[in-house]
């Protein structure tokens, strides 16, 4: 059975569970935790040791998994087995025929006191195998890759807020707008982040833009967001100032991630002003992002004429061109970058 993430930790909350899990997907953060819940709330701590046992796929066999399965818990009415990392089993790979036929058998008729949990991570299960069928057949299955389980970019706020909440905090929007720029949208990347930052803070305290930039790495002053900010303003000091610290840093700001992350603000800044918007409400329903966020495009509409951000367009297409090969330029990434700042600035 297929189910949703919110499903599936709903049931559980509620004390509804299955014998079998099959978790999948390159989301690692849904997997994570469901996979987590599990080992730290299903069986009691005491009895740990005794009827919960967690099993890396490079380490066993599905027989081996099996013939533990079977076997009846020590301390507690239930046993919960987990399997991480299951992507390495090789079963999954290219399974023998007497691995299947007990691996079918046993999803056929799983063991009453056994519960069962595969945390397949970065890939899915081929649709085209009869084993797959069995196991959505037979097994609670999330696939993170499902539209139900995805978090688009304008569900990020509700999320970091939803997500901090849980931990016993707040969180101001602009300090949720420096993490969205800055990490994207990879949920397991902004929880670990975001950890950090619990780390050096006290229950229910509110987290803003400087604990993001203290306990997260984001230099308050030269990022990708404050470029932004700085070509939003036309102010070309600051971001020439900015594109000389990622110059000395170029491990941590590539210059095909500063085109990138630019090119996404121009070419949705284009878009947005072919709806000629009059309030910052009507670009977040547009763009389908958060109002804070919408700030910074109705900013631009009043700095840039959709002319000037047809030209910005090209002098992108142009850099990215040179940046792969294709076309030739002896200039070093940083004073490239600097032409094309300069170049947008005074467009």
């Amino acid at each position: 059975m297929i189910y949703s993430y919110k499903k599936i930790l709903e049931d559980i909350k509620n004390n509804t569970f299955f014998n079998i899990y099959f978790l999948m997907g390159e989301e690692s953060y849904f997997i994570d935790k469901i996979t987590n819940y599990f080992i730290q709330n299903f069986i009691k701590e005491e009895h740990k040791s005794f009827d919960q046992e967690i099993i890396y796929g490079k380490d066993s066999d599905i027989n081996t998994i099996i013939n533990r399965c079977k076997r009846f818990p020590m301390m507690s009415e239930k046993q919960l087995i987990v399997i991480k990392e299951s992507q390495n089993l090789s079963f999954f790979k290219n399974n023998k025929e007497n691995e299947y036929e007990n691996f079918n058998n046993y999803l056929s008729n799983p063991a009453k006191q056994t519960f069962l949990l595969f945390a397949f991570k970065n890939k899915v299960l081929d649709q085209r195998k009869k084993i797959t069928k069995k196991i959505i057949e037979s097994c609670v299955v999330l696939n993170t890759e499902d539209k139900q389980n995805k978090v688009y970019e304008n569900q990020l706020p509700e999320w970091i807020k939803g997500e901090v909440k849980e931990n016993k905090f707040s969180i101001e929007e602009k300090a949720i707008i420096l993490l969205i720029e800055n990490i994207g949208n990879n949920l397991n990347k902004i929880q670990n982040e975001l950890q950090k930052v619990y780390l050096n803070k006290k229950d229910n305290q509110i987290i803003n833009s400087k604990d993001i930039e203290m306990f997260v790495g984001i230099n308050r002053d030269y990022n990708l967001f404050e470029l932004q900010d700085s070509l939003i303003n036309k102010d070309l000091k600051k971001a020439i100032k900015i594109i000389s610290y990622f110059e000395s840093n170029p491990k941590n700001n590539p210059m095909q991630k500063t085109i990138l992350f630019l090119f996404n603000f121009f070419s949705k800044l284009l878009f947005v002003m072919s709806y000629k918007p009059k309030e910052t409400k009507n670009i977040s329903q547009i763009l389908k992002i958060h109002p804070f966020a919408a700030k910074s495009y109705m900013k631009a509409t009043n700095k840039y004429s959709m002319s000037d951000v047809k030209k910005i367009i090209k002098y992108f297409k142009e850099i990215d061109l040179i940046s792969k090969g294709i076309k030739l330029n002896n200039n070093k990434e940083g004073i490239l970058l600097k032409e094309l700042i300069y170049k947008m600035t005074y467009v």
